[in-house]
Parts: structure tokens; sequence; C-alpha cells
């Protein structure tokens, strides 16, 4: 069913590859109804509706479907169309594991982390090395392990695309004119019960909460690639970016540092390592020495996580 509806898709005949897809799913086929989940979770051929979602995840399981029940464990972890609760996804996820190997690499990985991260608590983290005052930037070194650093690498690769902006004029995706990179956005079917640790560490780190954070990017650079000077925050919004926080997924690659040309300030963060800073003033203002960029990479190729972290709650994939 899937290869017939991705041909039919292939040549351009959409309308009856989603006719295929919908009349296996009301057969009861775990695929179709896999697919018609996703559609739901992001608004394709219909609106989004993440009640439907999780009833079709849920015919889906019952049909034997085991990546649907990875899924609806990682959508329980992270609170999408349910509220979120780590016991019901842990069962959920030991269930899927022993059938499903995604699901059994990520219990053992969670193994690796602190039981308690979860809750928010966690184990003590390395003490900061302040940089600069001016940014307000601190680095904590090896923050990330290097497993959940592959982890992430492994989670963005299959949807990097090159970076692109629209164009405020005609509507239109065009390429990125400051960033020249892959990039992607983790959306809420990929921040699995890992990610979901990792990112209430770095919440911890940068003393914000979950709710302030935009969707995590991950990016990567090869050699010629850049991100030429810039401020993450952003004109005419009244919630402002008010943290940023890198994480430096690996560190075999040349050229690539993080440089503020206001201070003179450059890092060049060793894998696993998590630059946090500031990136308003006092009084609330865009702070203009936070103004920074990603040097071209002139060997190897360079992953970076980055976290954008609002003043208040911000939801980048609501339903609403």
């Amino acid at each position: 069913m899937a290869a017939r509806a991705e041909a039919l898709v292939r040549a351009g005949r959409g309308l009856e590859a989603r006719a295929l897809i919908e009349d296996a799913a009301f057969r009861g086929d775990g695929v179709a109804l896999l697919l018609m989940a996703f559609w739901r979770l992001y608004g394709v051929n219909g609106p989004r509706d993440w009640v439907e979602m999780h009833r079709l995840l849920d015919r889906a399981i019952a049909a034997g479907h085991t990546p649907a029940l990875t899924l609806k464990a990682t959508l329980t972890a992270n609170g999408t169309g349910v509220p979120a609760d780590w016991e019901a996804a842990m069962r959920l996820l030991t269930k899927a594991a022993k059938r499903d190997a995604p699901a059994k690499a990520q219990l053992e990985l969670l193994k690796a982390q602190d039981a308690v991260d979860n809750a928010g608590a966690g184990r003590a983290l390395p003490a900061p090395q302040r940089l600069a005052d001016s940014p307000d930037a601190v680095l904590y070194p090896g923050l990330v392990r290097p497993a959940e650093c592959r982890w992430l690498i492994a989670a963005a690769t299959p949807e990097i695309r090159p970076s692109t902006i629209v164009d405020p004029v005609t509507g239109q995706s065009r390429p990125d004119p400051m960033r020249r990179a892959g990039a992607t956005n983790l959306g809420p079917e990929r921040v699995d019960p890992v990610v979901q640790m990792l990112l209430q560490r770095l919440a911890r780190a940068s003393d914000t909460t979950l709710p302030q954070f935009e969707a995590m990017a991950v990016l990567r650079y090869q050699p010629g690639d850049e991100y030429r000077d810039h401020l993450d925050t952003l004109p005419g919004v009244e919630n402002q970016r008010h943290t940023t926080v890198l994480t430096y997924l690996n560190d075999d690659y040349d050229g690539g540092a993080t440089v503020f040309p206001e201070s003179g300030l450059s890092v060049k963060g060793k894998r696993g390592d998590v630059l946090v800073f500031r990136n308003l003033d006092s009084a609330g203002r865009p702070d203009p020495a936070t103004r920074h960029a990603g040097t071209p990479v002139t060997r190897g190729t360079k992953w970076l996580s980055s976290c954008w972290i609002r003043q208040r709650a911000y939801d980048s994939w609501s339903a609403r």
C-alpha cells in the first residue's frame, strides 16, 4: 500500500494516493493508520486534530503496528495532544522495545541518563565557566553526553534541508542570505524521551522552563558553510527570545567557531559543551553585544543544536 501510494504521488496523482491510504486505514491497515495520524499531527490533508491523531494511533497499535506504539510513547512523554505522563510513556516504550529496535535503543540510552532528569531535578550540573559579562555568556563543559550528541544527530539527519527563509514580499521560501547550512527543527514526533530529558537539562542550565523553548533546531555545517553576523532576537515581537542555548554535538572539524565581534569572544566548544548567552539587556532590549556569527567550516562537518528560549511560554506546535 505505502509503495503504491508513493508511486501515485510521484506521478502527480496525490488525490488517488490519499484515497488509497484512507481506504487502507478504514480496513485497519496499521501503516495507513500511522500515516493518517501524521496528517492530523501536522494538518496535512485536513486540519490539525490531536485528539483524532491519538485515536488513529490507538487503532494502529491495536492492529499490531509497533512503530505506532513507539510514537505514542514519544507523544505521551512530551505531552503532545495528551497530558505529559512519563510513567505511562515508559510503559509504552518498554512494550514497544520488545519488537522495535529504535524503542530498544531509547531504553538503553535512558538507562545511562539520570532517572530523575525527567522530573527536572537531575544530577548536579558541571560548574559553568564564565566567558564574558558582555555578552552575558557561560559555557557548561560536557553537559551533554557523547551518546546523546549522536542521538540528536541521528534524529535530525533524515530531515536536514538547506536553510531557507520566507520572503516577506512573495511569501515563498528562498535560500537564507545569512546562513548557509543544513537545518531542521525537531517536531513533536522526534522529541522522544531521550531528547525530552536532555531538553530538561538544558532548561536547568539556562535557568528557564521547557514551555519557554521554541522547537530545537539542529544545524549541519559542511566546508564553506557559515552563519553571518546576526542577532537571535526578532523584530516586532512581544515575547522575545530571551536566551540562546547552543550545544556542540561534535568537534572533529576545523573552523566553525562561534564569534561575538563586539567583544572579540570566540567559542569552539568540544563535543557535549553547551554555550548559554542572554540576548536581552537589563532593560529587556536586544543586547548588541550578542551579535554573533558561525565562522566558515574549513574541514569536516560541524553539528550544532540551537534552542531559542522566549521570555514567556511559547508553543511552536500548537494545534490551535
